[in-house]
């Protein structure tokens, strides 16, 4: 038999005692797991003008996925919240089955794993504020006895994450008044790209995989997906993090300067060389130099870069001897390079040598749960470059509609969405009210007395799912998944979507390899 009050004791005396709340929370979970499983413990702040969840802390073993519960802002889907709204949610609840649980079927998903929860919301002035959620592996872990031991520990968890919130503000306003600037010329962290654990999963794993390796990468993808981004966390996992990072954009220098820029040359190797001068390869030197829109450099300069792909040499314009390179390169590009081989405009050769390792980065429009996020980075990012104090909120429907746009300007798009709004509108709530969202061009229309193409049946059928997944944001099982509108099991869908080569979305991906 339990006594309540010496459980009371030893599992909120960590909270009260303890100013650093990761400190107080792992202490708290080492106490509660003399007494219930407790592999994991979390924190989470609501985010109702995001309409999305952020979590504060994620304390735990290991033996759940720690992808479960990731530092980054988690959208929570417009059919979840619409449910929430129907029924609310008690205080404190057991998810011993989450497939049952209008929120925990989500966390499945992302999971792509079973696991048991106790939840208990956190309030001040009697307002929801955040979760506590203890978590372990497997269904059915938990009784009604835990829960109520747990949701003993409410008010301390609340008392807890208002002290750290209210710490968190001082270092937000010091950051403000010292108008700290950050250099990341050396590349950035992987965990600092926004999507690194939802939308852009894949992309992160095959950055973990190629960043130790010297091995040319190609990274493709539309304007403004965050090819550079991409490109500079590589350099910072790599052995060559403490070289130098060079990034070129080949489409911006004039083509008669290219071999220049590039390369370097000898005083006197042409009018106006009055001093010998070091091309970005030599620069990069033991370091990463980044060619972002490879696709456009010229026949003459892709040999160039052929020669020094395979020799690692360089010769400056106006040079005669080699110089040995120690260089790790990695390219991008939004065009598709193998059309461009096929149509005379790229090497196939220099193809062939940069295309060891390819990154395909998907546009914004493929993974709009990261929208929340980035939308939230960006006014954080924009709000201290253009001076505004205090950060103006949002208005309540404005992530439904930045979400409902197509993006097809990707990241870039949208920061520079933020930027005007924060401009136009500085004190907030920002309403994004000037901003059209208008959807992509729609597909024209036959011309007149011309039949028009007939689709295949599996284009027809692929297009049909498509729009299902679509509607569900990606999501397949559930009450709500696409199998559900479909009228089919989701294993069934499944398969038939890699028959078609239809892309998984990152939480299926997961379940896919179970």
């Amino acid at each position: 038999m339990v006594d309540p009050n010496a459980f009371f004791r030893e599992t909120s005396h960590p909270l009260n005692a303890n100013l650093d709340l990761f400190r107080a929370v792992r202490q708290c979970r080492q106490a509660l797991k003399r007494y219930m499983p407790a592999e994991g413990l979390a924190i989470i702040q609501l985010e109702p003008s995001l309409k999305s969840a952020r979590p504060i802390i994620w304390d735990h073993d290991g033996g759940i996925h720690s992808d479960l519960i990731a530092k980054s802002v988690i959208s929570i889907p417009v059919d979840t919240r619409t449910q929430w709204k129907k029924s609310p949610l008690p205080d404190a609840r057991i998810i011993n089955r989450p497939e049952d649980d209008p929120v925990g079927y989500y966390f499945q998903e992302i999971s792509g794993q079973d696991f048991s929860n106790l939840v208990v919301f956190l309030e001040k002035d009697g307002v929801r504020i955040a979760i506590a959620a203890l978590i372990t592996a497997d269904r059915d872990r938990y009784t009604q006895r835990d829960l109520d031991l747990f949701s003993m520990l409410k008010e301390p968890f609340a008392k807890a994450l208002d002290h750290y919130l209210l710490g968190q503000e001082i270092i937000k306003l010091q950051r403000t008044l010292d108008n700290t600037a950050v250099d990341t010329r050396g590349g950035i962290a992987l965990e600092e790209i926004i999507g690194h654990s939802f939308g852009l999963k894949n992309v992160a794993n095959l950055i973990e995989m190629v960043a130790p390796l010297d091995s040319p990468v190609l990274i493709s993808g539309e304007t403004g997906v965050g090819k550079e981004l991409i490109s500079g966390a590589i350099h910072k996992m790599s052995t060559r993090r403490d070289g130098p990072f060079i990034c070129v954009n080949c489409g911006a220098i004039p083509e008669t300067l290219v071999d220049s820029e590039l390369f370097g040359h000898e005083k006197g190797a042409f009018t106006g060389a009055i001093t010998r001068r070091k091309g970005r390869f030599e620069r990069a030197q033991h370091g990463t130099i980044f060619l972002d829109e490879i696709g456009e450099l010229k026949p003459d300069i892709q040999v160039k870069l052929l020669r020094v792909l395979e020799n690692m040499e360089i010769e400056r314009v106006g040079g005669s001897e080699p110089i040995r390179m120690d260089v790790r390169i990695v390219v991008a590009t939004h065009r598709n390079l193998e059309n461009m081989v096929k149509e005379g405009a790229f090497r196939e050769d220099l193809l062939f040598r940069i295309n060891v390792f390819p990154i395909v980065i998907p546009p914004l429009r493929a993974r709009k749960g990261d929208i929340p996020a980035l939308v939230d980075h960006f006014i954080q990012k924009k709000s201290r470059s253009l001076s505004i104090h205090p950060i103006p909120s949002l208005g309540g429907d404005a992530i439904d509609m930045l979400m409902d746009y197509n993006w097809p300007g990707n990241v870039r798009e949208l920061e520079n969405a933020v930027e005007r709004e924060l401009i136009v509108n500085r004190r907030g709530p920002l309403s994004f009210s000037t901003f059209h969202a208008v959807s992509l061009e729609p597909p024209k229309k036959a011309e007149e007395g011309r039949p028009s193409e007939l689709l295949s049946l599996d284009d027809l059928l692929s297009a049909h799912i498509m729009r299902a997944l679509d509607q569900t944001n990606g999501r397949i099982s559930g009450p709500n998944g696409a199998a559900k509108i479909l009228g089919v099991n989701p294993s069934t869908l499944r398969n038939k979507m890699i028959k078609l080569k239809i892309p998984f979305s990152r939480a299926q991906q997961k379940i896919r390899g179970k």
